[in-house]
């Protein structure tokens, strides 16, 4: 069947009467913007899947670190769909087994195929750009309205891809400077650097999705990542946690395992952690800071952008020959 193209894709529905509390995170936003006026990439894109239904866009799942791993999500997503039953037609229910077992097969090479209509439903592998706000070498910490996201919420499973939702005017400003921007480092390869040019043409309007989180250890003019989270408190939780639970582990597989002295520091200094508030924080002598990394997902003429030629080679972990 003929799918329906993106109504609005290269345009920005400003509202001059936003309800209150989108009013208040859109100036947020301007405040932000004039405290942390640079843009710049917060690590490697994000992969998942979107889907349509009628001309709605909604992500399915994020959380792939390549594009591989976000065919194997999809592969999921339809096997969970014909389980419970979503679709009752038998035919479309067999095709989506039949293309689920291509993305994830039990033996041989997954098929590499980054879109599928099925039934009344077009499945899209899609591409997520990270970024965050810097100011006087401060990345921007989380903003007063950012709030834990429920359960369900997590992966932004079911979030409508709607680039002409009711938008204020500093979020406006901040998806037309993000409209043109290429967020590749000056040493890429020249492949890399054209085809986010190519981007910006083919998927010219932003759409702005909810934040994550990310904890950086701050030693002099150096900032280090070591956990995060969807939500600031979350990301708090994970570096407490990281200290009695990951570090111990990862000493174990190394093969030098820690000292009870060690096990000690580590157990205190989740429990001053865990009673820390704000964002930037001392524990035992170093220094954490809870930084907020926005995500914005390009938009065209067909729909949200799909992996670029070279993120596989660029993200996904190297062939073990």
């Amino acid at each position: 069947m003929a799918f329906s193209l993106m109504a609005g894709y290269d345009r920005i529905n400003v509202v001059g009467d936003l309800d209150p509390v989108a009013a208040v995170r859109d100036r947020e936003i301007g405040e932000r913007m004039r405290d942390y006026p640079r843009m710049v990439p917060a690590g490697s894109p994000d992969f998942g899947h979107a889907v349509q239904v009628g001309n709605v866009w909604r992500i399915g799942c994020l959380g792939s670190d390549d594009p591989a791993g976000a065919r194997y999500g999809l592969a999921s997503t339809l096997r969970r769909a014909v389980a419970e039953r979503e679709v009752t037609d038998p035919e479309v229910a067999g095709a989506m087994l039949r293309a689920a077992d291509r993305l994830d097969p039990e033996e041989g090479e997954q098929l590499a195929k980054d879109e599928w209509e099925l039934g009344d439903r077009r499945y899209r592998v899609i591409r997520v750009e990270h970024f965050t706000l810097l100011g006087d070498r401060v990345m921007e910490p989380p903003r007063p309205t950012d709030t834990e996201p429920v359960q369900d919420a997590r992966l932004l499973r079911g979030h409508p891809i709607d680039p002409m939702a009711p938008a204020g005017p500093w979020e406006a400003q901040l998806r037309l400077n993000l409209a043109g921007w290429t967020p590749v480092p000056p040493d890429a390869p020249q492949t890399v650097r054209l085809e986010a040019r190519h981007a910006v043409r083919t998927h010219p309007g932003v759409v702005l999705l909810p934040p994550t989180f990310v904890v950086v250890e701050i030693d002099g003019d150096s900032w280090r990542p070591l956990t995060g989270g969807d939500g600031p408190e979350e990301a708090r939780g994970n570096l407490a946690r990281h200290f009695t639970e990951l570090l111990p582990r990862l000493r174990e597989f190394e093969g030098v395992p820690p000292a009870p002295e060690e096990l000690a520091e580590w157990a205190e200094m989740r429990a001053r952690i865990e009673a820390t508030t704000g964002y930037d924080f001392t524990v035992l002598g170093r220094r954490f800071r809870i930084v907020r990394v926005s995500r914005m997902l390009r938009v065209g003429r067909d729909g949200p952008e799909g992996p670029r030629p070279s993120d596989q080679e660029r993200y996904g972990l190297p062939d073990l020959v």
